[in-house]
């Protein structure tokens, strides 16, 4: 059994526990109002109670509408400042949800328990709740980090394969900020789905590091952006055919091309980390040459929450994370033909 990991805030201090589906079915059956994913609720029945509210969990809950839907729920049931949630979802629902919690009375109290490997491995820790609004994505939001947070391995047997291998694609950012791309465990777990546990454990141990250094995203947790610039971007113009995980694998990809150009990464780790997002790709996603136009993912990085007025990059340099200005484009549009060029043969 893995130990409980506490983490430091500045807003209020949390717990992650790895607990069992036992333990969470207790909990559910207590004095909580539950927010459920419906696809885990139908492969989880026994999660379901009489205050439940059952929303989908597509990118269109993380709008106004979509919120109003858990707002005029929780009016319904009649909510109030000392009702305390369950969250039972993969990260659209914990964005959501969380903001809703964030700001319902003032700030409610509640329980997060992620059912996604994208989740469990990166989302679920940081205090971060975000929406969309016109075509940015994740631009309104708060930091509000639930009371505490569950895993519980067992959700992620029943997830499509497409999702696993989505999720895998920020464990592949982690191997690649900690330098471990040639040690990484995605072809074994791809080829004997071996227990999560360790992976997860670790990640969140090293993206916790950063949260304590840095909650607000001012300085050293911007390096955990690594590869998702581009990503974002490429979840928009695929129109969400990509979901955010394969995009993130794909957006490491773009940053680890132009760090060999700026600062001559290393061409055999560059081989390797593109024969894991080819893996990751085969038989999931195929990607389409129109996601990768240059002028519509520029727009896109351009009107991103994080940019100041210039492109700036999470790459790596000697090894290590570093944030850059790309100031010669033409590197960006050689970058996108030939990361693109490289996979899509996938399928």
């Amino acid at each position: 059994m893995y130990s409980q990991i506490k983490v430091k805030s500045n807003i209020k201090d949390y717990s992650v526990s790895f607990v069992s589906m036992t333990e969470i079915e207790k909990l559910v059956n207590e004095n909580y109002l539950v927010i459920i994913d419906s696809n885990v609720a139908n492969i989880f029945p026994k999660l379901l109670t009489n205050n439940s509210i059952v929303v989908n969990t597509g990118e269109e809950l993380k709008t106004w509408d979509g919120l109003r839907i858990i707002f005029d729920e929780l009016i319904a049931k009649k909510a109030n400042v000392k009702t305390k949630l369950i969250v039972i979802g993969g990260g659209v629902l914990q964005d959501a949800a969380g903001f809703c919690a964030s700001v319902f009375c003032r700030g409610i109290e509640y329980v997060l328990v992620p059912t996604t490997l994208l989740s469990q491995i990166d989302s679920c820790v940081g205090g971060k709740t975000s929406i969309n609004y016109s075509s940015r994505k994740n631009i309104l939001g708060t930091f509000y980090p639930p009371n505490e947070i569950l895993i519980c391995e067992d959700f992620l047997y029943g997830l499509p394969y497409e999702d696993f291998c989505s999720g895998l694609g920020e464990l592949f950012k982690f191997d690649l900020l900690r330098n471990r791309v040639k040690n990484s465990s995605i072809n074994a777990i791809l080829s004997d789905k071996k227990s999560m546990t360790p992976d997860i454990y670790e990640s969140l141990l090293f993206k916790i590091h950063f949260l304590e250094l840095d909650e607000f995203d001012k300085k050293e947790r911007k390096f955990l952006n690594f590869g998702h610039t581009f990503g974002h971007a490429l979840e928009i113009s695929s129109s969400y055919n990509l979901s955010h995980g394969y995009a993130v694998a794909i957006g490491c990809l773009i940053a680890l091309k132009i760090s060999q150009y700026l600062f001559k990464y290393d061409e055999s780790n560059f081989e390797t980390a593109q024969g894991i997002v080819k893996k990751l790709l085969s038989h999931t996603i195929e990607v389409q040459k129109e996601w990768f136009d240059f002028d519509i993912l520029m727009e896109c990085v351009k009107s991103d929450k994080k940019n100041d007025g210039n492109l700036n990059m999470v790459l790596i340099k000697e090894d290590k994370p570093v944030l850059q200005r790309i100031e010669d484009y033409s590197i960006i549009n050689q970058v996108l033909e030939e990361i693109y060029e490289a996979i899509r043969l996938c399928n």
